[in-house]
């Protein structure tokens, strides 16, 4: 399915500048609760995947009556309701992938949110989470990242060391260097242009636009 495929999770219900920022979206997946999420802000959801027991019943049957999918998975399993949505996107094989709703809420479960998004699984398909007012872009290989002038920009290494970190269009410029896991080297860089090229050879980099969407809106 190429296209754009929508994870709406179940942590913070979305900010209505997220919702208003969201493009054409082709295939949404609530994770449990996440429906109630998606129901409140008019998201339409195609799957519900999780073991509901978090979710309004409100919010299941009125999927029900709309045909969508349920996918219903036991209570005692291996993995979150995020990672199980995660996975069910990436089977639809989407040449994007947004989420929301994976911050705020249980402190564990929102680290854990921000591991699963920079899973190796989701290969080459690009991932942004819209968390709040701040836009983050999984980093793998190179990528282009677009901001506004004096935007502020952090690059933090996801699973572990990054490795061979080249970046364009930063203030403080970055030459295939490392960017370790324990260090906070990569926090606030700004932008100088309007797109930032960001490479990395080995390892995951998550791109936080802590503003980035309030940017967008008065930039």
């Amino acid at each position: 399915m190429p296209g754009t495929a929508l994870i709406v999770a179940g942590g913070s219900r979305p900010d209505p500048l997220v919702v208003k920022s969201l493009p054409t979206i082709d295939f949404c997946i609530a994770a449990d609760s996440g429906a109630d999420n998606a129901r409140a802000v008019g998201i339409r959801v195609d799957a519900l995947v999780g073991d509901l027991d978090s979710v309004s019943a409100e919010a299941v049957d009125a999927l029900r009556l709309k045909a969508a999918e349920i996918e219903e998975h036991p209570a005692r399993k291996a993995a979150t309701d995020f990672e199980l949505a995660m996975a069910r996107a990436i089977a639809e094989q989407p040449d994007r992938l947004l989420v929301i709703g994976i911050g705020g809420g249980r402190l564990d479960h929102e680290l854990a949110n921000f591991a699963v998004l920079a899973s190796e699984a989701t290969g080459t398909i690009r991932v942004e989470g819209l968390v709040g007012s701040a836009r983050i872009t999984v980093i793998r290989g190179s990528m282009a990242v677009t901001g506004v002038l004096g935007e502020t920009i952090s690059l933090l290494p996801a699973l572990g060391d990054a490795e061979g970190v080249t970046t364009e269009g930063l203030e403080y410029e970055l030459v295939d260097e490392p960017l370790h896991a324990a260090s906070g080297r990569g926090v606030s860089n700004r932008f100088i242009a309007n797109e930032a090229s960001i490479t990395v050879r080995r390892g995951v980099l998550l791109a936080i636009q802590p503003h980035g969407l309030k940017e967008r809106a008065t930039g």
